[in-house]
Order: C-alpha cells, then sequence, then structure tokens
C-alpha cells in the first residue's frame, strides 16, 4: 500500500511538472518592439507592433481588440508554434497568452462582455482564457463526430453562445452552439457542403455562414437561426438582369455591423456592398477591392486591395482616402484583413511591407487629405 501511494504521488508530481511545463511561457513578458513609419505616399503614420517571428491578426470579421480597447489580440510564432498574445496599445507590450503544443492552437475569440476574457479552442476544448492572470476555464469540449473542420468561433449578441463550426465527416459539415457558462451543446443545422465564415449576428438570433467553394457557388450566402428553423439564402439575386456583374456574382468576405446587424460583402471585383437583414443589397463603392470591415456604428468602412493598399472609406457618401501602401511588397501572402478598435479611433490590419507583422493607424492623427468621389 506504502509503494502504491509512493507510486501515485510521483505520477501526480509528474502530471504536475508536465502541465507546468507545457504553459511555461504563458504571461512571459516579450518587451516593446513596435515601430513606427510615415507612408510615404499618404504621410500617415503607421505603427508596426512586432519584429520577432511573424505575426498575424485574427480574422476581421469582428475586432481585433479586447472589450475595454486596451489590448489587440494577434498570433505569433516566435516560439516556433503559432501562439496567442496581447499588445497593449497605449505602450505597444507584447505578452504571451497561450503555450500549447504544435498544432493545438485554433481560434480565438475576444468576449465583447469581459474585457479580461478571450474564448479559444484548445484542440477539442473550448476554453475561457483570463487575459490579466492568465487562468484558464475550460467550458466544455466540442462533441463527435468530428474530423476537424473547427473555425474561428464568434459570440452571441448577449455574450451567452459560442458558434462552433465542424466537419462532421467526409460530406458534412455543422454549426452549433455552446453556452459559454454551462458548457451545453446544441447542434444548429448540418450541412451536405463545406460551411465556411460562420458568424453570430451581434444583434439577432440569426447566425449567417457561406457555402464554401473558393468561388462562385450556386448560393453562396445563407442565415439560420440559432434554433435551427428558418434556414434561407441571404443575398440572392436571382435575375440575371439585375446582378452586379454579367456572370454569377461571387461574394465574399463578409462581415456584420456592429450594431446594426447589417452585413458588409465585398462583390468581387465589382465593388463593396452593404447588405441589411432582409437581404436587400446596395453598392457604396465600387472597385477592385478585396476586403472590408466596418467601425461599430457603420459610418466608416476600412478597405484593403490585393496591390497592398489600405483605404478608409465614408459610408454615406463612398468617398474614399487613400492610408497605407506597400503592405505586400515583401510577403506577398499577405492579406490586409483590416478593422477597427471598439470606439473608432484604430484601423488594426496585416501587412507585409517589410516583414509580417500587425500594424495600428491612429484614425485621430491623420494629416489632412483630400477624400476622392
Amino acid at each position: 500500500m506504502i509503494h502504491t501511494a509512493h507510486h501515485h504521488i510521483r505520477l501526480l508530481l509528474l502530471l504536475a511538472t508536465m502541465h507546468a511545463a507545457a504553459f511555461a511561457q504563458v504571461g512571459k513578458d516579450w518587451g516593446i518592439e513596435q515601430q513606427s513609419y510615415v507612408d510615404p505616399v499618404t504621410g500617415v503614420r503607421v505603427w508596426e507592433m512586432t519584429t520577432t517571428g511573424t505575426s498575424d491578426n485574427l480574422y476581421f470579421h469582428f475586432s481585433n481588440f479586447t472589450a475595454d480597447n486596451r489590448y489587440v489580440i494577434f498570433s505569433s510564432n516566435r516560439t516556433g508554434a503559432s501562439q496567442f498574445y496581447r499588445a497593449e496599445v497605449a505602450s505597444g507590450r507584447i505578452v504571451q497568452l497561450t503555450d500549447y503544443p504544435v498544432g493545438t492552437a485554433r481560434g480565438l475569440c475576444p468576449d465583447d462582455t469581459n474585457a479580461r476574457r478571450v474564448y479559444l479552442f484548445r484542440g477539442a476544448e473550448v476554453v475561457a482564457l483570463d487575459l490579466e492572470d492568465f487562468s484558464e476555464r475550460k467550458i466544455g469540449t466540442i462533441p463527435k463526430p468530428y474530423i476537424g473542420g473547427f473555425q474561428q468561433p464568434t459570440l452571441s449578441g448577449d455574450g451567452k453562445w459560442l458558434t462552433i463550426t465542424k466537419q462532421r465527416d467526409a460530406q458534412h459539415w455543422e454549426i452549433g452552439l455552446m453556452n459559454v457558462t454551462t458548457g451545453e451543446y446544441k447542434t444548429v443545422i448540418t450541412q451536405g457542403f463545406r460551411i465556411g465564415h460562420v458568424q453570430h449576428s451581434p444583434t439577432d438570433p440569426i447566425i449567417f455562414y457561406v457555402w464554401e467553394t473558393g468561388g462562385y457557388a450556386p448560393q453562396r450566402t445563407w442565415l439560420v437561426n440559432t434554433d435551427g428553423t428558418g434556414n434561407r439564402p441571404f443575398y440572392a439575386r436571382t435575375d440575371p438582369k439585375t446582378w452586379f456583374t454579367p456572370l454569377k456574382e461571387w461574394i465574399t468576405h463578409e462581415a456584420w455591423i456592429q450594431n446594426t446587424g447589417e452585413m458588409t460583402m465585398i462583390n468581387d471585383k465589382q465593388g463593396v456592398m452593404i447588405v441589411n437583414k432582409e437581404g436587400a443589397a446596395r453598392m457604396v463603392r465600387e472597385g477592385d477591392y478585396w476586403h472590408v470591415a466596418a467601425r461599430p456604428d457603420g459610418k466608416f468602412l476600412v478597405l484593403d486591395d490585393n496591390k497592398g493598399r489600405l483605404w478608409l472609406m465614408e459610408t454615406a457618401t463612398g468617398n474614399t482616402r487613400l492610408l497605407a501602401t506597400g503592405l505586400r511588397d515583401t510577403v506577398r501572402t499577405v492579406h490586409g484583413h483590416a478593422s477597427f478598435d471598439r470606439l473608432g479611433n484604430y484601423v488594426q490590419f496585416h501587412t507585409g511591407r517589410k516583414q509580417e507583422t500587425i500594424a495600428l493607424i491612429d484614425l485621430r492623427e491623420l494629416p489632412p487629405l483630400q477624400w476622392t468621389k
């Protein structure tokens, strides 16, 4: 019995040591790496936030800032594996948030209702992480069957449910909801095609998703009620005479507008659209843009294009002004994926001007420039 007890104690100590080693770098202060430059074309000051390794932002369909606007969240491979970090906006100081084994750190979603909390995947586990003391609370586990397909989660407007995506098998994909308090999981819908860009509406009990083909789809954009009813096409022009392009329209890079419940969408090679809750669209700017996201009130948009330029647009007029250039000068694979902070003071984006990093522009310090109609 004594021998067995000693064996159990050694085993517990070993497990504790392994656990501590697995999270050894959590909370590590990486110091301040931010550097600024003035764009040679626009005169706008740009702050590049990292110099170590390569860094990327979260997907742009929600703000990458914490609810109190104190931190911007990003991923970096500086330790040899992709992990999550916070950068303090005021100082630029970088602190490491995760130290998971290779391949287990997945999508992350800031909590709009709690500035200290983000939600993320640890494999199939859903975890709430405290940004100040770095404690983790396991919320639940994504139930089987699945063969992967976990995508970046999004949060309901009331902060009670996370929208989860998984691939059930070779032919079926599923959207589900997980209660952030109890871990309860419930299936919303299963489809026989690849589901992508899943986003919980910030204002209504509906979920947006797309039929993901990498190009034109028979019907790209969909809505479903959170109780699984009312699955329906969202933006859908059925008469070719009304299409913005002679071909079947390729709608992509969609994002909810935080305060209005409308969506911004890119009509590929045609322009930028805003789509209301009923699916009616209006073109707010023609042009070959790549990604678009709205300020929380929807009055301004930030756009990028595949030539590596970043733009600010006034929604009501469609007028634009160029913010930055050269985002793809060195790292051609970079996607700008720009978005706003919580207050509309900053735009945050992915850049490969000299290396792959994230960058901020303070909109309150823009030089006087002409807007282009």
